[in-house]
C-alpha cells in the first residue's frame, strides 16, 4: 500500500518535471520573434556572398520606404544583405547618390556591387558618405544594404540619373515572379 502511493508520487514529479523541462526548453530556443539564420550572420564578412544574386534578410522592424528616386529607412535588428536598388548602365556612366547611414548599434554597411562581382563599400558605421558619385561600368549594378543585427536609418537620394535606369530592388524582385 505504502509503495503504490510512493510510486504514484514519483510518477506524478517526473511527469511535472518532464513537462517544466519542456516548456523551458520551448521558451529558451524556439520564441525569438527573429530567427537570423547562420548563412545570413556569415553575409556581412564575406564579399562573395554580399555579391551572389538574391537577396537573405531579416528585420525585427522595417519603417520607411525605398524606391528608383531613394530610400527613407529605419530598421531594428536587421541582418543580411538587402538589395535597395538595381542600376542598368548602357554605357559607362556616373551617379551621384546623397547618402546618410545612421547606426546606433550593431554592423551595417552601403555596397556598390559591380557588374563583375567586385564590392564596393560606400559607407558603413564608422564611414560617413554624405554624397558618392558612382562610377558605373557598362551592366547591372546593384546597391546593397548589409548587416549584422544593426539597428539604424538610411536617408539616400539619387541625383543626376539621365545615364542610367534605376530600379527599386524589390520591384525588379516583383517583375522576376
Amino acid at each position: 500500500m505504502i509503495r503504490r502511493k510512493w510510486r504514484k508520487r514519483a510518477k506524478r514529479k517526473t511527469v511535472l518535471l518532464g513537462l517544466v523541462a519542456t516548456v523551458l526548453l520551448i521558451a529558451l530556443t524556439g520564441c525569438s520573434t527573429v530567427r537570423e539564420t547562420m548563412a545570413q550572420l556569415r553575409i556581412y564578412g564575406s564579399n562573395e556572398r554580399i555579391a551572389e544574386s538574391g537577396d537573405s534578410y531579416t528585420y525585427k522592424s522595417r519603417e520607411g520606404t525605398s524606391d528608383a528616386g531613394g530610400a527613407a529607412l529605419d530598421f531594428r535588428q536587421f541582418t543580411g544583405k538587402h538589395t535597395l536598388w538595381t542600376v542598368n548602365a548602357s554605357e559607362d556612366s556616373t551617379v551621384t547618390l546623397d547618402l546618410d547611414l545612421g547606426v546606433q548599434n550593431g554592423k551595417c554597411k552601403v555596397v556598390h556591387v559591380l557588374p563583375s562581382g567586385e564590392v564596393v563599400k560606400l559607407a558603413d558605421e564608422k564611414l560617413a558618405a554624405d554624397s558618392v558619385t558612382l562610377d558605373l561600368p557598362a551592366g547591372q549594378n546593384a546597391i546593397k544594404l548589409v548587416g549584422k543585427k544593426a539597428y539604424g536609418s538610411l536617408k539616400a537620394e539619387f541625383g543626376d540619373t539621365a545615364t542610367a535606369q534605376i530600379a527599386a530592388g524589390e520591384e525588379e524582385e516583383a517583375a522576376a515572379n
